[in-house]
């Protein structure tokens, strides 16, 4: 549990990381002791050596936007069912610290792992009033046909885009749906649908919340300045740590183009090449990197690469594309598989010909898209 007025920093890691860089960020990220009373989460859910700095007192005001936002009180009954480690998860506790409502952690049980019909059993069991999900932990509940328990006025979805079908597929079995936009970097929630939007025939838009101001940058991107911005980065490599403050009087730029209207914010993808899977924040250029890396290791003659389809319950998932045999790609599957965080590992491989790539090497994205639709 958190100690939200001790002057303390904490580093939350994600315990599927290796011993070995659990021990390494411990010890880099310990020697920010100065910065105190802080919050250390990583931007990924992979391996990843860059870290936000959050101040414990940005975190609860997030919390407290949010609250407000929800018309949360002490008789709230949160049912936690989102990693810890993560800013979504971190959340919660902070809102229940604020408002005084209880908060119930669904993974605290042994041998936990995650099934929507245990879930399901536990909200009703609880009387849950809130819950937050990814939309893959909704897509599992709808394909079970579920419909939400009476106790449950609101359930928060953050952690990648909602499909229109999937939301609208939770309003028809009750479920109160509000879908929202945040990130590591503004301490969660930045937008989210309002309550009583899931009564309209249509996609909820994003209501801004008060504690943030958000706008667009010359080149498009969405920037945000208020009380929840994170202090700093610290980028950890080779047992050094570099601190970067990557706000600009005020403001930090994302990586995420959108627009704003008033107070309702629409997103329209991101400038960079991360995506999620299954609410999990994905590098592609570092897998890639690993796969580039594999295949020289191994002495593998034949072209390899990653791409990233949409899927129906994950958001996307990684496949593996190969101008060698199906054996030869599952080999390498294994191998990268093994290296990998399970939500990072290939699901499937497809052989090709050639894989188009530009004279400096880039693979072509659209043109290798192309030859895969005629398979």
């Amino acid at each position: 549990m958190i100690d939200w007025n001790s002057d303390e920093s904490e580093i939350l890691i994600n315990p599927r990381c290796t011993v070995e860089d659990q021990l390494q960020y411990k010890k880099i990220l310990g020697s920010t002791k100065y910065l105190s009373s802080h919050i250390w989460v990583s931007t990924s859910g992979s391996t990843s050596v860059k870290w936000v700095g959050l101040s414990k007192k940005a975190i609860l005001a997030s919390a407290q936007a949010v609250n407000f936002h929800l018309n949360s009180d002490s008789k709230d009954i949160w049912i936690h069912a989102l990693p810890n480690f993560h800013v979504g998860g971190l959340g919660i506790w902070a809102r229940g610290y604020l408002s005084g409502s209880l908060v119930i952690d669904f993974k605290n049980q042994p041998s936990y792992k995650w099934h929507a019909s245990d879930f399901y059993q536990y909200l009703i069991e609880k009387k849950g009033t809130l819950t937050a999900l990814v939309p893959t932990q909704l897509h599992d509940l709808i394909q079970l046909g579920l419909k939400s328990p009476p106790a449950l006025r609101a359930v928060i979805i953050g952690g990648g885009s909602l499909g229109s079908d999937i939301y609208f597929k939770a309003i028809e079995l009750g479920w109160k749906v509000l879908p929202s936009y945040g990130m590591t970097e503004c301490a969660s929630q930045v937008a989210t649908a309002e309550l009583g939007s899931w009564e309209k025939n249509e996609c909820p838009l994003y209501k801004v919340l008060k504690h943030v101001s958000v706008d667009q940058d010359p080149t498009g991107r969405l920037r945000f300045k208020g009380e929840s911005l994170l202090s700093l980065y610290a980028l950890c490599v080779n047992d050094k740590i570099e601190l970067i403050d990557p706000k600009l009087d005020g403001w930090f730029v994302s990586e995420d183009r959108g627009s704003v209207e008033g107070t309702y914010l629409t997103v329209a993808g991101r400038f960079d090449h991360m995506i999620k899977i299954g609410g999990e924040s994905v590098e592609l250029g570092k897998l890639e990197e690993l796969l580039q890396k594999i295949r020289r290791e191994s002495l593998i003659e034949f072209d390899v690469t990653l791409v990233t389809p949409k899927d129906v319950r994950l958001g996307h998932s990684i496949h593996l594309v190969v101008t060698g045999s199906i054996k030869q790609g599952e080999i390498v599957m294994n191998q990268f598989n093994n290296r990998v965080l399970p939500f990072e590992r290939i699901r499937a491989t497809h052989c090709v010909s050639m894989i188009p790539r530009s004279s400096l090497g880039k693979v072509l994205k659209n043109d290798l898209e192309k030859i895969l639709k005629e398979f």
